[in-house]
């Protein structure tokens, strides 16, 4: 499943806001709501501290982690072929030591920061299953600076998207826990 746009994300909260979310009203909301989606999927990163797999070169018993394909938060372990290996930070954060092991691939396993959300085209960084999370968090956002009804709109949308947050929490765990690995 590839996920929704931030097209999409905006076309479903308007949707469900019972806005208008034509071509012509888009533009009106769009800032606003790429906003509220940045601030969920930092929410959404924050409580399932999303990780990944990655390969890297080894050289010189040196991985370079600005060469990940997302930007490493934390690395939660270096591996070969399945193996966990010792590492170390070197002379920078950006840049990890493992002692002892010919050059060669190695696996990171490490939390990511997803990009930030700015065209009509990007998709969030995150599964697909927490792109709904995204339009609910917009809907409840967006209906707060509104009248009281918008209000009870909000509370109401705000206690679904932590129902479903809480819901999607059992699927995301760090690795070190479990034999079991999401691989995105």
């Amino acid at each position: 499943m590839i996920g929704m746009t931030v097209q999409d994300l905006i076309r479903n909260a308007l949707a469900e806001l019972e806005y208008p979310s034509d071509t012509a009203a888009l533009p009106l909301w769009q800032e606003k709501l790429i906003r509220f989606a940045n601030e969920a999927v930092a929410d959404i990163v924050a409580t399932f501290r999303p990780w990944r797999r990655d390969p890297l070169p080894l050289t010189n018993g040196t991985l370079t982690l600005s060469a990940l394909p997302r930007t490493a938060a934390k690395v939660l372990g270096v591996e070969r072929c399945g193996v966990r290996l010792p590492f170390y930070y070197g002379e920078s954060t950006g840049v990890l030591r493992v002692p002892g092991v010919p050059d060669g691939t190695l696996t990171v396993v490490y939390r990511y920061v997803p990009a930030t959300l700015s065209a009509l085209t990007d998709v969030p960084e995150l599964p697909s299953c927490c792109h709904p999370l995204i339009v609910t968090y917009m809907v409840a956002r967006f209906g707060m600076q509104n009248d009281a009804q918008g209000m009870n709109r909000a509370s109401a949308a705000l206690s679904v998207y932590e129902a479903q947050k809480r819901r999607l929490k059992l699927d995301f765990d760090e690795p070190a826990g479990y034999d079991i690995y999401h691989c995105f």
